[in-house]
């Protein structure tokens, strides 16, 4: 069984390197794991590059050539090249390496690959390789290897540094050598430009801020430089480098110094287009390569350690370097000085550094050598034959600084083969040599500096091609092999210089792989592969040439021969380049000779019509090379002149001249000469004599002239002296059955043999040819292939057929034999240098041809095998599924179970392998049907991995893809879940899918998932391409309009050859039916819908029974009784099976711990200390918790809570304070102790707490700096509290509050519970800018990661949402609750902050005093009767309660009752606004509303009802303050009006129905359930609100007096049992501590772990800036139901990328609310009064003896002062009140009282807030208040003509406030605009600011009704 690597999830396709060395992203320290690939061997280096160092490990180093002349090079692509090592192919495990179908992705060569075929490259004469691309470390996919991250890292997909060595030791050994490539200027793209991230970066001289990039992927987690870095501050001292124009003269650029970073940060620079050179050597190369600042001398001694590394430690001969000219010219020529030293420096005398020049020649001089301005060259060719180093004049530099030896690959000399080999278009470039070859010869010798640096004479060495890895195949055009050949012959023999070849070449490939007509190239590799097929149809065109002329590239897809093997020794192309490259090394003139002479030209010119007037000349030109006279002087009998012809004209011509007449072909040989041929067909001339005299005498001999020669079409003729001849060497020139031919077996036991024939050029010997044979097989058989005895067979053949190139040999003699043996696979035949017939020569190569054969289905004989037929052929049984494999010929073979996502190691061949089951049934990320195996296999004779075969078991279809996924516009790119993505698979194996969109349109085609793994067409072949992740090509399929009458298309693709189609789809006239059909339709279900819609949604809901009784109560208990005592646990014994936990792998307490008592703390700054009779405003919230202490007696209640200012508090148990860390600094909160029953108090005693008051414990707002201490401060004393009390077992969190303390505790998580008792207030802080992300963090002492994680919410700090992250990620979103059965489905579908939560439960709400246990049997509400008694004495309490008021006496008056908070929460204003209509209309209704005034809504409430009064005397009754209520007051009303807009927990409404008054109001969260009329709100607009109450009341009047009289008999009998809740709530605790401990494991809460203290926030070294982050998404059944159960308005969601000012607490504020104030002195009338709505209506239960009537209290104080309380109540003012941090009484000198101090908390709170002044939390927008009374007195003024017409219009409340609030806010924006924020701001309302003074008058003028003055007397 084969070893593998399996991640556990899909996401960890490329973790399983990447995660375990992530730690190594920054500058590498010395690393044991890298040094198969460090270059680096200096250990004690560290981070220091200029102290990196390097052995040669014990070999010599091989000294330069002396002549780089007599060393053709051949260009190679090491990736596409051979693949010798399959399993560095993917190193980095993604699947953005290597994939087999893609020509995008990295195909899988390397360096033992490219050693394997070394054989092949010398054969050809080949004398030196220069690999294209750097050696370094690129990114995963970066197979062109030019954008390195790390210059001491070796690129692991290559091979390992002794790998490297060997390799060049080997070229060495043969004779050779070798050229790296070298980027000195540029690297990767890790880096990017503020503001230009996703777009290009115009140049600027200012420079820009970079940013790292961070890309996904990066290798070894290097995803920064770790030798460079950018900075982003100015360096003024900054000095730019000398720059220089393409005229070769200086520039002077302006500047004001640079950023002193080690990048170039100007900007980015395209890399088409005409750009000032100076501009490109400071940009970032076409947006994908970063600069590095090489001008920098810090930069360059780096970048001189890296280039020395290389040649110390791997024995090259040469660099080139990329883009040269695009260094700066000193830097340059300082780095190649600096390099030659270092070759010197181990022996390389010569070391050559040629470079990329692509601009003009003028330009390109000055960089070779010492450099050349135009006024320093000398004055002709010969005077430039004869310049020497100490001519100073002549040079540009001093002689210690070299730039370059050499242009690599000459690009003026390309630009002229384009045009000479008939290229159409703009191919010139300004301040070039010219066209004419001999002409730009001339002149580049006098404008370059050919000198030697070393020698000192003349050496000129520039590399000449016609073709590179950046430019395209001349073979993909029209005669383009032709064309290739001419141009060969040109640089290899014309050139004075160095052939430049490029991989392929030799073998005539054209398949382009470019996906932009602008950039054009051909990149295909030599081993077979089918990916160059597949691609193969090149349809783009070129932009750059006019008609350009393809041919073959035009149908490469169906040429079966783009997928075999190219190492193809028989192949034209290359005999001809080996036969260049012998006659080379035959006569010096060819390969040293610098005398080029044009002896003319029989040519003329056309104008080609791109070429914008530029000519074209064709014809015959005739040229000689020889010896330069008194520098030169060849010897031997070779070293003459060779006479050169060329023509590029693309037809026959025969040239035939008289030699005595004018226009004869001139030759430099004397008359008489026979001349011949070097290329075939050998023929010979005879030159006859001429006009012209041989010595220019007049006297014979006279110069030879050619009377006639037949040029055919792109052909050549190198002709020499007869006895110059030499005849080509021995060659092979034709292989039967062919190389890479594939055999079909048919029997594979019988059918071994195979027949084979050898063609040679000449005459061999037969028996050498046989001897130097020999086999070699890769299919691992017991078969030897061999030489069938007597089957050889040797005779002359006729050569037709063997080849089809002009010049080239053909075949003259043949060997043939029969190969017997052979088995299925791989065979190779090589042959050794065989001899001629006479042994006078061999073919000084060994030649290498392949064979294959095999079965149809062995895919490494037939790549086109590719998928499994055989059904059943993966086999399962034993546990385990088996394959059997059919690719003989394999030596190594892996497989993936997850479709390529992740690959076992390779593993050598074998016949059957076994796949462990749980590999394939326990893949989490395969979510496709069936089994799915893929087979991937390599052999080195291959050198490829280009064989896969798919396997499916339990899935009827081919499939090479687990599904198809289409995005695009049409669709919203995926993220419109009802709009089709997934295709269907056919019947015939294809996948499709229907589309309709806004046509024209694109779609991109994933397989995965909808991520960055997708395919598209770039190049519009029809046939899918994927391309790397960090690409910026557009990759889609494009769709145009389909064709009429149709509609659609449907999209089709063939997973096996990747091509789509698309399928006409639709009819318009269907269409436009349709369309009637969908209009009429569905405007008639409209109006349906909407009559349905009102009546479920709108209409009133009247409650006759209550609350159902539950069906089965049997399993909840009483508190009261015999088992008060009794925890569940112990009561489950009694009654098992309805609440049982899941086990637990360790005990730590309750619930898995039965002996234990519960421990809960729960933290509130609402409390009750019972037997100490202390109260600090009991809301909902603090009954709830007091609730919790008292019911549940079988809990250990921790209780956490804070000191306020106005209470009196009786010494408690002094305990150790508790330290919190606000600002990075320490201070100390004093602790206190108390105990009572089951209850410990922990009392803090700070300033911070003690800032509040017992009626407002709330900071006044949530969103400044005294809020965010005071909640820091409570937070970090919760997380301290649990670490002192072991064990915890569960924090129950009450709203938002304490919501942050479990996050302190972080990694240990304890379990915990929210209740959501008000979710509209959520604490909330602005995290806009890393300056406020920052302020935040350290207020709260969390550090960023962790507020990111678990509390940031949009752009917000937001204390509810971290309660609700830490419950979704520690407890799988149990653990939730609202405080009512809908208030948490409504919570969770209107607040975004809590779509983290997967659900929310909910709690019922019980009413305090029902503490019985529960009926044993259901309540019959149906059997109710009336109660009697009750009835009788109704009559009466109204009377009582119409007397109290004032009202008039009247039986059978509608009595309504509203008493409760005055606020926009509880809807007093809605009253307001709807009693005119109800008492205009109904004469009989009267209304007493009753209550404290808390916001704006209520003040205008009062003063509306106030005019009522008026208008409606002795029916309204209007009390807007705090009092004392009798209990007739609700026994004695027919109705209690509840029309609140939000009310969680609802007990209001069942206080009133228990007493009589029936309930009236809105059906939301704990209302409703009370019989009544109740009304939905479906919208909290004012007009659905006001129509709704109306409604409802007309409902209510409508009743008659016997249904309400049993209304209220069955309202007496409702229960709200405490037991439920209490069960309910142990519920919610089990289920939370379960899951937490769980999921938390050993990081779950212990005892031990309560000693951990608070970690302080590093403010330091964090990068503040926010992370952004998504928009929340609402969950499934939130969207469902806000759709099913309201309407678009009905609930206003909040945006998490925004924050508005809330204040800071408590159900009756709201948006329009007014900030508090602390109150200097709060009057309250006689007793104890609370300010909530349950306490309201708890303490009605008063003696009637103590209740005061109107009259009594109008003596004591008058009523009319209502409006002056009101604005006391909501604007307290503060003008006498000492804040106890900024005071100076010594008292408060100290940050905190008591017994301790600390030396850290010498600065008081005060002080934070004096430091932090401008801090940003400080710059919040006033609120809008009406302090000064200008609204209220307006609104006044118009309640005079208040009518039931305007009530609900322009007076109504909520229009009103809103419009004003509008016009303030407005106001506000233009006075900050005027400046005045300062002013503004210095009065912003912070309870520890300054007082804010109302000295004001805030009154309304009495002018408007009568008892104004009445009621305003106090105000």
């Amino acid at each position: 069984m084969m070893g593998f690597r399996m991640p556990t999830t899909a996401g960890a396709l490329w973790l399983t390197t990447f995660v375990t060395l992530w730690s190594t992203a920054q500058a590498h320290e010395y690393r044991e794991d890298f040094v198969p690939w460090n270059l680096n061997t200096n250990k004690d280096a560290g981070t220091n590059v200029l102290q990196y160092s390097t052995t040669r490990r014990g070999r010599a180093y091989t000294p330069s050539p002396q002549n780089w002349r007599e060393l053709p090079f051949y260009t190679l692509l090491l990736d596409k090249f051979a693949d010798g090592d399959p399993s560095n192919n993917d190193f980095f495990n993604t699947t953005f390496e290597h994939d087999q179908n893609e020509i995008n992705m990295r195909f899988g060569g390397d360096v033992r690959g490219l050693r394997s075929r070394l054989d092949y490259i010398e054969g050809m004469g080949i004398k030196a390789i220069y690999i294209a691309g750097t050696l370094f470390l690129n990114m995963p996919w970066q197979a062109d290897s030019y954008s390195a991250l790390d210059f001491s890292l070796l690129d692991p997909h290559w091979g390992t540094i002794d790998d490297w060595v060997d390799f060049i030791d080997d070229i060495h050994s043969r004779g050779m050598y070798i050229m790296a490539d070298f980027t000195v200027g540029t690297m990767a793209d890790l880096i990017g430009f503020k503001g230009h991230l996703n777009s290009s970066t115009p140049f600027n001289l200012a420079e820009y801020d970079a940013v790292w990039k961070k890309p996904p992927y990066a290798p070894w987690g290097i995803d920064e430089y770790p030798d460079f870095k950018f900075v982003n501050e100015r360096n003024q001292s900054c000095q730019l480098p000398t720059f220089w124009t393409d005229e070769g003269m200086i520039v002077d650029v302006p500047y004001d110094g640079c950023y002193a970073s080690e990048f170039d940060q100007f900007g980015d620079m395209e890399a088409f287009g005409v750009h000032p050179d100076w501009q490109r050597q400071l940009s970032k190369f076409a947006s994908v390569q970063d600069r590095l600042r090489e001008w920098q001398s810090d930069v360059m001694a780096k970048i001189k350690v890296f280039s020395c590394l290389v040649i110390e430690a791997l024995d090259i001969d040469g660099i080139r370097i990329d883009k040269a000219t695009q260094v700066s010219l000193d830097a340059l020529a300082d780095w190649t000085t600096s390099t030659h030293a270092c070759a010197n420096s181990v022996g390389k005398h010569n070391f050559f550094i040629p470079g990329e020049v692509t601009g003009g020649d003028r330009f390109g001089s000055l960089y070779i050598g010492r450099g050349r301005t135009v006024t320093q060259r000398p004055p002709g060719f010969i005077a430039a034959s004869q310049v020497t180093q100490g001519q100073n004049q002549f040079f540009l530099r001093d002689r210690q600084h070299i730039g370059l030896d050499a242009v690599a690959f000459h690009y003026s000399i390309y630009r002229s083969l384009c045009r000479f080999l008939g290229m159409d278009g703009n191919l010139q470039v300004a301040y070039d040599i010219d066209v004419n070859f001999v002409t730009a010869w001339n002149q580049m010798f006098v404008n370059n500096d050919f000198l030697n640096k070393e020698t000192g004479i003349l050496d000129p060495r520039h590399m000449y091609g016609v073709t590179n890895f950046d430019v395209f195949r001349w073979p993909a055009l029209r005669n383009g092999t032709e064309r290739n050949m001419l141009g060969l012959f040109i640089s290899a023999l014309v050139m004075p210089g160095i052939p430049l070849y490029y991989y392929g070449e030799e073998q005539g490939l054209y398949v382009l792989d470019n996906g932009a007509s602008n950039y054009i190239f051909g990149r295909q590799s030599m081993p077979s592969s089918t990916a160059w097929k597949r691609h193969g149809c090149y349809i783009l065109g070129s932009q750059q040439y006019f008609n350009f002329p393809l041919d073959k590239a035009l149908t490469g897809c169906h040429d079966e021969r783009n997928e075999l093997d190219h190492f193809d020794p028989t192949s034209p192309p290359r005999r001809l380049i080996s036969r260049f490259n012998h006659l080379r090394t035959v006569y010096p003139a060819l390969q040293d000779g610098f005398n080029l002479v044009q002896w003319g030209n029989k040519t003329n010119f056309i104008a080609l019509p791109g070429s914008n007037g530029t000519l074209t000349e064709l014809g015959l030109w005739y040229v000689s090379r020889a010896a330069l006279p008194s520098v030169q002087n060849f010897t031997g009998q070779h070293a003459d002149q060779v006479y050169l012809l060329y023509t590029n004209e693309n037809k026959t011509v025969n040239y035939s001249f008289d030699c005595k007449s004018d226009g004869w072909i001139t030759s430099p040989y004397v008359s008489g000469t026979t001349l011949r041929n070097l290329f075939a067909p050998f023929e010979t001339y005879d030159l006859q004599d001429s006009q012209s005299s041989f010595f220019n005498d007049s006297q014979p001999p006279y110069r030879g002239c050619l009377p006639s020669v037949t040029m055919e079409p792109l052909t050549f003729k190198a002709l020499v002296p007869q006895e110059m001849w030499v005849p080509p060497r021995p060659m092979l020139t034709r292989f039967l059955p062919g190389h890479d031919s594939r055999i079909v077996t048919h029997d594979s036991s019988n059918d071994t043999t195979v027949r084979i024939s050898l063609e040679f050029n000449v005459e061999m010997s037969c028996d050498g040819v046989t001897s130097a044979i020999s086999l070699t097989t890769s299919s691992g058989s017991d078969l030897t292939p061999r030489i069938q005895d007597g089957s050889v067979t040797c005779g002359t053949v006729d050569g037709q057929g063997s080849t089809y190139l002009v010049g080239d040999v053909t075949s003259s003699w043949h060997w043939s034999a029969v190969l017997a043996d052979v088995p299925d696979g791989i065979i190779e035949i090589k042959l050794t240098r065989p001899s001629n017939a006479d042994e006078t020569d061999t073919t000084h190569a060994v030649d290498h041809l392949l064979i294959r054969k095999g079965s149809p289905d062995n895919v490494m004989v037939f790549p086109g095998a590719d998928y499994e037929k055989q059904a059943n052929a993966l086999v399962f049984e034993n546990r385990e599924y088996s394959y059997t494999h059919k690719a003989k010929g394999a030596q190594k073979l892996r497989y993936s179970w997850n479709y390529g996502k992740n690959y076992t190691q390779w593993a050598d061949y074998e016949e059957v392998t076994h796949i462990p089951e749980d590999i394939i049934d326990n893949c989490e990320e395969c979510f496709w049907p069936g089994q799915h195996i893929i087979f991937q296999y390599w052999a080195d004779l291959s050198a490829s991995t280009a064989h896969i075969v798919h396997v499916d078991r339990g899935y009827d279809l081919p499939r090479r893809v687990p599904q198809m996924l289409v995005r695009g516009p049409y669709n919203t790119w995926g993220y419109d879940k009802g709009v089709p993505s997934v295709m269907e698979h056919k019947k015939d194996g294809t996948w499709e899918i229907e589309i309709m969109a806004q046509w024209p349109s694109f779609v991109q085609v994933n397989v995965f998932a909808f991520d960055n793994y997708f395919y598209g067409d770039t190049d519009g072949d029809g046939v899918m391409e994927r391309l790397p992740p960090n690409t910026v090509a557009p990759n889609y399929l494009n769709m145009s309009v389909p064709p009429q009458p149709h509609l659609a298309w449907a999209l089709r693709i063939n997973d096996e050859t990747g091509h789509w189609e698309l399928e006409p789809r639709g009819h318009s006239v269907v269409g436009a039916v349709m369309f009637v059909l969908l209009l009429a339709i569905p405007l008639l279900t409209a109006i349906l819908a909407v009559l349905s819609f009102r009546w479920v949604f709108y209409g009133i809901r009247y409650n006759k029974w209550g609350v159902k009784p539950k069906e089965d109560s049997s399993h909840y208990f009483p508190i009261i009784g015999k088992d008060a005592n009794l925890s569940t646990a112990q009561l489950q014994e009694k009654f098992r099976g309805w609440m049982k936990g899941p086990s637990q792998p360790s005990i730590i307490g309750w619930p898995e711990d039965e002996h234990k008592r519960r421990k809960v703390l729960i933290a509130t700054l609402e409390y009750e200390i019972i037997d100490w009779k202390l109260k600090v405003k009991i809301g909902g919230l603090g009954v709830m918790s007091s609730l919790m202490g008292k019911a549940m007696s079988d809990v250990d209640l921790i209780w956490v809570v804070p000191k306020v200012k106005d209470l009196e508090y009786p010494p408690g148990d002094p305990a150790e304070p508790i330290e919190v860390i606000i600002f990075g600094e320490s201070y100390l909160i004093e602790v206190e102790t108390h105990t009572v029953d089951n209850i410990t108090y922990v009392i803090l005693e700070s300033p911070v707490f003690r800032a509040q008051t017992k009626a407002d414990p709330y900071p006044a707002r949530m969103d400044d700096l005294s809020s965010a201490i005071f909640y820091s401060t409570w937070n970090q004393a919760i997380a301290a509290t649990i670490r002192r009390y072991p064990v915890i077992d569960i924090y129950h969190i009450n709203d938002y509050h304490g919501a942050l303390a479990p996050i302190y505790l972080l990694p240990k998580v304890i379990p915990v519970c929210l209740s959501l008792h008000n979710a509209e207030f959520q604490g909330l802080w602005p995290l806009r800018t890393k300056e406020e992300m920052k302020e935040v963090c350290s207020a709260f002492n969390i550090p960023k990661d962790r507020c990111t994680k678990y509390v940031q919410f949009g752009n917000t700090f937001n204390l509810l949402h971290a309660a609700a992250s830490f419950i979704s990620v520690h407890q799988k979103s149990i653990g939730v609750a609202g405080v009512s059965d809908k208030y948490g489905k409504r919570s969770w579908a209107r607040y975004p902050a809590l779509w983290t939560l997967k659900h929310v439960d909910s709690l019922p709400n019980p009413d305090p005093s029902d503490i019985a246990a529960l009926d044993e049997k259901s309540i019959d509400l149906a059997g109710i009767q009336v109660d009697q008694i009750a009835e009788a004495a109704r009559p009466g309490l109204k009377q009582q309660a119409q007397e109290w008021a004032q009202l008039k006496q009247n039986p059978d008056a509608d009595l309504f009752v509203f008493v409760g908070r005055w606020s926009k929460q509880k809807g007093v204003d809605l009253i307001a606004d709807v009693m005119p209509s109800v008492l205009e209309k109904c004469p009989s209704v009267q209304l007493i509303a009753v209550g404290p005034v808390i916001d704006l809504y209520g003040r205008f409430a009062a003063v509306k009802l106030a005019r009522l009064m008026e208008m409606y005397p002795g029916r309204v009754y209007s009390r807007p303050e705090f009092t004392a209520l009798p209990p007739f007051l609700f026994s004695g009303a027919d109705f209690a009006l509840i029309p609140s807009r939000d009310e969680p927990f609802g007990l209001v409404a069942v206080e009133f129905g228990r007493k009589g008054a029936l309930g009236v109001g809105s059906r939301l969260g704990g209302l409703g359930l009370m019989p009544g009329w109740w009304f939905p709100v479906e919208s909290n607009s004012t007009t659905h609100m006001l129509s709704q109450l109306t409604k409802t009341i007309k409902l209510a009047l409508a009743s008659t007096q016997e249904e309400r009289a049993i209304l209220r008999a069955r309202s007496a009998v409702q229960r709200f049992p405490v037991v439920e809740w209490r069960q309910k709530t142990e519920d919610l605790h089990r289920k939370s501590i379960v899951t937490s401990r769980q999921l938390a494991g050993d990081d779950a809460w212990k005892e031990s772990d309560c000693q951990i203290p608070i970690a302080m926030t590093d403010l330091g070294s964090e990068d503040w800036t926010p992370v952004p982050q998504d928009d929340p998404v609402k969950p499934d059944w939130a969207s469902s139901t806000a759709q099913s159960t309201r309407n678009s308005s009905s609930i206003e969601t909040q945006n998490p990328s925004t924050i508005r000012h809330i204040p800071s607490h408590s159900s009756e504020r709201s948006p329009l609310s007014t900030p508090r104030f602390l109150a200097a002195d709060s009057r309250q009338s006689s007793g104890y009064h609370s300010d909530s709505d349950e306490s309201l209506g708890r303490s009605r239960s008063v003696e009637t003896s103590g209740v005061m009537t109107p009259s009594e209290e109008h003596s004591r104080e008058p009523f009319g002062d209502f409006l002056s309380r009101a604005n006391r109540q909501i604007a307290r003012e503060r003008r006498n009140i000492g804040d106890p941090f900024l005071e100076s009484a010594t008292t408060l000198q100290k940050p905190f009282l008591g017994r301790h101090s600390r030396f850290s908390s010498a600065e008081s709170f005060a002080s934070i807030m004096d430091e932090k002044s401008d801090s940003p939390l400080n710059q919040a927008m006033a609120s809008f208040t009406d302090q000064d009374g200008e609204v209220s007195q307006a609104f006044i003024a118009k309640l005079q003509d208040l009518s039931v017409e305007n009530s609900k219009g322009e007076l109504s409340i909520e229009r009103f406030l809103v419009k004003k609030e509008e016009a303030f806010f407005e106001k506000v924006k233009k006075e900050k605009i005027s400046s005045a924020a300062s002013i503004l701001s210095s009065n912003r309302d912070s309870v520890w600011g300054d007082a804010l003074s109302l000295s004001y008058d805030s009154r309304p003028t009495c002018e408007y009704f009568q008892h104004c003055d009445q009621f305003l007397t106090n105000f």
